[in-house]
């Protein structure tokens, strides 16, 4: 599967902005640092070509690493978290957008339409959504191939609560029927109903079309590129983001989302549980990753930073991890084993290490 995919990412600190306004969360660079992270793993767990194994006799290690995936993160410059979500630039090309960073998302169907026909599927998300599936492409084109290239499989957009009570919550609010009118076409079918290995599943139009995501087959790119609106940045529906994810799309596609009998049939995580929290029946809460709410804690001075710092004394936190010693340790297990099953390597590790200890001894 070739795969190209555009994230629109700004983050510029803003203190006086509300947490709901403007793009970027400009007021949580902790959770906006781990949410692209994830982001950029969860497409390359899935979909990326490095596949190794520990065992080089397992299936694991012998298999053709045929997967293309491309990512191009649009960004502003000065406003961006990317030296900070420690992952190699390498793995990602950077387009600066130079003009109102509220338009920057329309980008992405620039850059699409510079690179349309060297990919199967092609992809224009938000940086805070974490692909869960993977058979996620696969699901899309099998779609478009059931139903016809005006049909467009939407991701359940969901929030996860990792402390308090785990749920899974889908997090689309509940439109107007002025809203969603332009996503409203006479003679389309409500429901869609097709057999997805084997196994019937329906889907409906959603009442509340955006996901933060489009994802489309190589034919489909190619209808959207030729009608009149592709790229004439209407940012008319709801906001800029909004109408740059799922408007513009949206005056040439029909969308659709899971229905029975699996209405999770093909979700996409939005980080964190910002839409989530309220939700949380009495008694109960959905909350954030715990590692993420401890390093908000330790950052955020006052009482919550002496009780957090508190009781990572108690547990002997140490600068380094388990993870790192222990990967140390397997390291020189490694090279152990290599240098007793080759005589010559042995040897230049003797000289190497008898150099260093006259040189120190000096």
């Amino acid at each position: 599967m070739r795969a190209l995919v555009t994230i629109a990412h700004y983050f510029k600190p803003d203190g006086s902005l509300p947490w709901t306004q403007g793009l970027g969360s400009g007021r949580a660079p902790l959770a906006k640092i781990a949410a692209l992270n994830a982001a950029i793993v969860g497409l390359h767990r899935y979909f990326g070509p490095r596949r190794l194994s520990r065992n080089p006799d397992e299936p694991q290690a012998r298999a053709v690493q045929d997967n293309t995936l491309d990512i191009v993160i649009i960004t502003a410059r000065g406003a961006n978290l990317l030296d900070w979500i420690g992952i190699d630039p390498s793995i990602y090309d950077v387009e600066y957008f130079d003009g109102e960073p509220l338009m920057l998302p329309f980008d992405a169907q620039r850059i699409m339409r510079e690179r349309a026909g060297g990919y199967d599927v092609y992809m224009a998300m938000e940086d805070d959504l974490i692909v869960d599936d993977p058979q996620m492409m696969a699901k899309i084109v099998w779609f478009a191939g059931e139903f016809g290239p005006r049909a467009v499989l939407c991701p359940v957009r969901y929030e996860m609560a990792y402390t308090g009570t785990p749920a899974k919550v889908a997090i689309s609010p509940r439109l107007s029927r002025e809203t969603r009118a332009p996503f409203q076409r006479p003679g389309v079918p409500r429901v869609l109903t097709g057999r997805w290995n084997g196994v019937e599943q329906s889907f409906c139009q959603p009442n509340n079309p955006h996901m933060g995501c489009t994802v489309l087959t190589a034919d489909q790119l190619k209808l959207w590129i030729a009608h009149p609106t592709f790229y004439d940045r209407d940012a008319s529906w709801v906001d800029s983001l909004v109408s740059a994810a799922t408007h513009a799309p949206g005056k040439v596609f029909d969308f659709y989302i899971p229905s029975e009998p699996d209405p999770w049939f093909l979700g996409i995580e939005h980080y964190g549980t910002r839409y989530a929290a309220p939700l949380a029946p009495e008694g109960q809460a959905f909350g954030e990753p715990p590692l993420l709410k401890l390093a908000e804690e330790l950052l955020g001075g006052g009482a919550a930073q002496s009780t957090a710092s508190a009781r990572l004394a108690a547990l002997g936190v140490r600068a380094d991890t388990i993870n790192t010693v222990m990967a140390e340790a397997e390291r020189m297990h490694y090279e152990l084993n290599a240098l007793k099953g080759s005589r010559s390597r042995l040897a230049k590790a003797l000289l190497a290490a008898l150099l260093n200890k006259t040189r120190r001894s000096r």
